[in-house]
């Protein structure tokens, strides 16, 4: 039976865990996404250390929208569609750089970096007085807002604010972020990866899936693991999650910490072991002992598609899941670094970076992810509710030491469950969707629970 026969209500039941495989398939929904989600939700364009000086750029996309973000003259930040008001072509089709304007190669078209529309060629014979040129420039995102650095933006102007939307998320962020005096800083370009499967499968995954690691991810431990080790080569160890009403999550921590796996990926690894444990007064002093061992070492993603790596393997990574069709995205990765670690320590996260994620776990994610999707092929499948109903029940909200809900990390999908519950009240609402068990706060979020 279609979904379009009991409503967008029927493809998600959070309280009983099932989740309908037709939202990771159908062009319907797909579209319907690319409009009341990704035009309604915060998104993630950028760091402010990619916009150094005025007229440095970014190229990126909010959903399926190429956009724009741009350092302004007066030092704000701006994002503006990337699309020529005359034909409707990209006006840039660089990832990034420095410009003092943006010219459309088809017929000329320029734009200031505010983006004004300031010369057309040949305007007075082509168009006599008919053309008012301030009516004509590329179309504003209206929302533009940053957190640490991380750069936002949201082309609905009923939403609410950044820190608002964030919640509790900005109290687990700052273990990536804000380690240190300065913060982070992207290193190097964009990697981008692109996918067979739909984007939800990604986000998901980082929101809340520790689960998969100690299979999909066995082959690389096991191959970087000391011969003379015993014991499981990628254990399962005791753990937390955080999730959020508002659909962000967190994969989960070990109590413990990640620091004692028993194999040795690079000798890279070694040196950003040591300039984690080094600084780890700092940050303690910082953020606090909480944040130093535990919610510094994991993954999470910020609803919808904004994710991130802390310390995973002795890396860290920023990216987004941009959607391309219904069974196809891309995700495009950065590598960031403490901006006061040591330039040897920044080229060695780099390495780490490419020999981890890049080199090995996306080709394992991208594996399951492509499997899935050529199995979305049979309406037998798509007819087949999903379980999702790991850790249903056991989750709480009075962590003494953590804010926001917890559930134990490999045996729960609380944050699923949120994430998807989120997903359905965008899909189904015709106005910004309120959250129905009440809206976390920034007050509440950023004072945390030193």
């Amino acid at each position: 039976m279609s979904w379009r026969d009991h409503g967008i209500e029927a493809l998600v039941q959070p309280d009983e865990g099932l989740v309908s495989p037709e939202i990771f398939h159908d062009q319907e929904l797909f579209d319907i996404e690319s409009r009341k989600l990704f035009m309604r939700t915060w998104l993630f364009v950028g760091h402010e250390s990619q916009l150094v000086k005025r007229g440095d750029f970014i190229s990126t996309y909010m959903g399926l929208n190429p956009v724009l973000v741009v350092r302004q003259r007066d030092g704000g930040i701006k994002v503006m569609l990337n699309a020529c008001r005359h034909r409707g072509m990209k006006v840039c089709r660089a990832d990034g750089g420095n410009s003092r304007a943006f010219t459309c190669t088809f017929h000329g078209w320029s734009y200031g970096l505010d983006g004004e529309l300031n010369n057309v060629p040949m305007q007075d014979t082509a168009y006599g007085d008919r053309l008012d040129r301030s009516q004509y420039g590329l179309v504003q995102v209206p929302r533009v807002d940053t957190y640490k650095g991380l750069i936002f933006a949201n082309f609905d102007e009923s939403a609410p604010s950044l820190l608002d939307y964030l919640g509790d998320m900005t109290w687990y962020l700052d273990a990536l972020v804000d380690r240190r005096e300065g913060g982070i800083e992207v290193l190097g370009g964009v990697h981008k990866i692109v996918h067979r499967g739909n984007w939800k499968m990604g986000a998901e995954q980082f929101a809340g899936d520790n689960y998969h690691a100690f299979l999909t991810h066995v082959s690389a431990s096991m191959s970087w693991r000391d011969e003379d080790a015993e014991g499981d080569p990628n254990p399962l160890k005791a753990g937390l999650q955080f999730t959020s009403r508002a659909g962000h999550g967190i994969a989960g921590w070990r109590k413990n910490g990640m620091d004692d796996a028993p194999y040795v990926p690079s000798p890279d690894y070694e040196l950003v072991a040591k300039y984690y444990r080094d600084t780890a007064a700092e940050v303690r002093n910082r953020l606090g002992a909480e944040r130093v061992d535990g919610p510094s070492l994991t993954a999470g993603n910020v609803f919808p598609n904004f994710s991130y790596l802390s310390r995973v393997f002795c890396h860290n990574s920023i990216g987004v899941w941009h959607p391309r069709t219904p069974d196809t995205f891309q995700y495009w990765r950065y590598c960031v670094v403490d901006k006061a670690a040591p330039p040897e320590v920044k080229r060695a996260i780099m390495n780490n970076m490419h020999i981890w994620p890049l080199g090995v776990a996306d080709s394992d994610d991208g594996e399951n992810w492509s499997e899935i999707s050529a199995n979305l092929t049979s309406p037998a499948v798509r007819d087949t509710m999903l379980n999702y109903q790991m850790g249903m029940g056991a989750a709480r909200d009075d962590h003494p030491l953590f804010p926001g809900t917890i559930t134990e990390s490999y045996v729960a999908e609380e944050s699923h469950r949120n994430f998807y519950r989120r997903w359905q009240e965008f899909m189904a609402s015709d106005e910004y969707p309120d959250l129905k068990s009440g809206v976390l706060t920034a007050t509440g979020a950023t004072a945390g629970k030193e």
